[in-house]
Parts: structure tokens; C-alpha cells; sequence
């Protein structure tokens, strides 16, 4: 008994679960990117860290998520910042210009000058692999400790991670990316070998919610053989006619039909059910007197133990089973609401 769901009856709610990870150095691979200003990229002669060039890695970083005040836009930037407006959110050496070593002292492209640690051509880059992390990193949720300097670093929210050291914006996550990078590095600390990070996860999980409406006259039909005989059904010979050949015009031929009698309960001399055009039907109206004879305690409506689901090409998609079985009664209708998510 098969029963077609109009699309109506089909919702569908997507919504994110999170999963908290915790990685070290042994997970992700941290690689460092340098700036070179002194002399051109040679293949055989250029440092790498961890088979990567650093003048190369520092170049793709600088070039896909560092932009000047100048050309700064929320359409084309990767993650988030506090204020469009800022000069130290996305800072990195390209982006400024040196007034004096010893002053540490900075200005950009629009004259604003700020003073910070050091002027950088540092930066360490942590890749996380997308197994780890999904469809994101779950926004604020970063934490990198540093274990070989003890410093850490937090994510603020808007994509700027703060250094515990002097609460400086130090570096930054790009959530959807997976890609740490800490740019505030200075001479005083040594390289990151050690780290720990902590964060979560993102997967975006559908619930589809399926509602099923028995009505009074479907699937309340027993499927068992034994649970019912018949009497009184005749077989009867019918003829038709049909196109033969070109020689005889038509043809009689006898075709056999069968008109079902009355169907019986097991081991009862009551009719419960009548048949109407094949098709049998129940009544609540002699209950009493029939249930008290039915030995499966039904009145031949079945109960529903199981829900079977299937796609516009007749294959089972999605089995539920229900906690406790549900009679389908033949005078009320019966609602089901499956839930599964995909």
C-alpha cells in the first residue's frame, strides 16, 4: 500500500551544529612567510619552511587578505574586521610605509600614523585542514596557545586575534578558510614549534520533517491471507470481441472474470467485513459483536509498526519505526509526523 506525499507536506529546516576540536603541532603544520626586499625569488636558493617558500607565502597571504585603508571592502574581503575604518586590523609591511626604525613608528597610505611592536616581515601561517573544521570555524571560538614564547591568542569575533602579552591585535583567523595567521612577530620571540589550538567546528545539518495523513479508508485492509476466508466467490466466463486478421474482421474469445463473495473471519461463522468491488471494507457499527470473535484483536484493521519512505523512482529512502504499535482506524483518520536529518 503505497500512498503519494504531496510536496507541501515536506519541510525541510537546515540548521549548524558545532564541534569542539583541539589540535596541536603534530595536526597542523605551521609554516612561516617572509618578505625579501633585497634580492629576487631564486628556486635553488630561496628559504623554505616545511617545503613552502617563505617569500611565497608571505606574498599569498599578503595578497589574498591584506589590503591598504585605501581599497578596503566588506564585498571582497575575506572574514570579518570591527571598523572598515581601522588601520590595525589588516596590517602587514606592504601596507605601510617606515618613517623610523628605532620609533617603530608607522603611517599609512592616508597619513594616519600609529605605532606598533615591530614593522613586520613576519608571519606565522597555520593551516588547518578542512577535516578539522568543516565548513568554518565557528566564529569567536579560537584560541592558539602559544607554548614556546607562553603567549596566547584569542579571537575577538571579528576575525583579529588578541595577544595576551599587550593586548594588541596580533594576527588574524579566516574563519571560512581555516587559515590562522599571526603577523605581529618580533624579533624577541623564538619560532612557533609548540602550540596548542582550540576552537569549533561548523556543519550545517538539514532536519526534514514528513507529514503523513492516513485517511478513514486507506491502509486499514488486513495484508495477512489467514486472517480471513471467503465464501460465496464465482468465477464467471465473459466473451469479448477484438480485431483478428485482414481476412476476419473479429473474433469471439472468452475471458474468465472473478466476482469476490463475502469475506469471513478465521474460525467465525459472522460476517465482519463486506466486499464491494474487490475492495473490502470495515464498520464499527457491529464491533462488539465481531471483536469479541476476532482472535488478532484488530477487527482486521492492521496496526502500523513501520513507515517506509520512497523516491520518485520506487526506491526505499528512509525506514522509521514507530516506539509502539498504531492501529489504523477505519472511522478516524491517523496523522504521523516522521523527522530524520540528512
Amino acid at each position: 500500500m503505497i500512498k503519494e506525499i504531496p510536496k507541501s507536506d515536506v519541510v525541510v529546516r537546515p540548521f549548524k551544529v558545532y564541534k569542539e576540536w583541539t589540535l596541536d603541532e603534530d595536526d597542523v603544520t605551521a609554516v612561516i612567510g617572509e618578505k625579501f626586499t633585497t634580492s629576487s625569488f631564486d628556486a635553488d636558493t630561496d628559504p623554505k619552511s616545511n617545503g613552502l617558500y617563505k617569500r611565497l607565502v608571505f606574498r599569498s597571504i599578503d595578497a589574498q587578505f591584506y589590503r591598504t585603508p585605501s581599497n578596503q571592502s566588506p564585498l571582497t574581503e575575506v572574514g570579518n574586521r570591527r571598523d572598515y575604518t581601522s588601520v590595525d586590523e589588516r596590517v602587514l609591511l606592504d601596507d605601510l610605509i617606515l618613517l623610523d626604525d628605532s620609533l617603530n613608528e608607522i603611517v599609512t597610505d592616508d597619513g594616519t600614523r600609529i605605532v606598533v611592536p615591530n614593522p613586520l616581515s613576519t608571519v606565522w601561517v597555520l593551516p588547518i585542514p578542512q577535516k578539522y573544521f568543516g565548513e568554518g570555524i565557528k566564529i569567536g571560538s579560537f584560541v592558539l596557545v602559544d607554548n614556546t614564547n607562553g603567549r596566547t591568542y584569542t579571537d575577538d569575533g571579528n576575525s583579529n586575534l588578541v595577544s595576551s602579552y599587550d593586548s594588541t591585535i596580533s594576527g588574524n583567523v579566516f574563519y571560512d578558510r581555516g587559515l590562522i595567521v599571526i603577523h605581529q612577530v618580533d624579533e624577541s620571540i623564538s619560532e612557533l614549534t609548540q602550540f596548542t589550538v582550540t576552537y569549533r567546528s561548523t556543519m550545517t545539518i538539514y532536519e526534514n520533517e514528513v507529514f503523513l495523513s492516513v485517511n478513514e479508508n486507506e491502509f486499514n485492509v488486513s495484508q495477512n491471507p489467514t486472517a480471513v476466508y471467503e465464501v460465496g466467490g464465482t468465477k464467471t466466463d465473459i466473451s469479448i470481441t477484438k480485431p483478428y486478421s485482414e481476412l476476419i474482421d473479429q473474433e469471439y474469445v472468452t475471458q474468465s472474470i472473478y466476482k469476490p463473495g463475502v469475506k469471513y473471519l478465521r474460525d467465525s461463522k459472522n460476517p465482519i467485513i463486506s466486499s464491494f468491488d474487490g475492495v473490502t471494507q470495515g464498520s464499527f457499527d457491529d464491533y462488539e459483536v465481531s471483536g469479541s470473535v476476532d482472535q488478532t484483536g484488530s477487527y482486521l484493521a492492521p496496526f502500523i509498526t513501520t513507515i517506509g519512505l520512497y523516491d520518485d523512482d520506487n526506491n526505499m529512502v528512509v525506514v522509521a519505526k514507530l516506539p509502539k504499535p498504531i492501529k489504523s482506524l477505519p472511522d478516524y483518520p491517523v496523522n504521523f509526523i516522521v523527522r530524520f536529518d540528512t
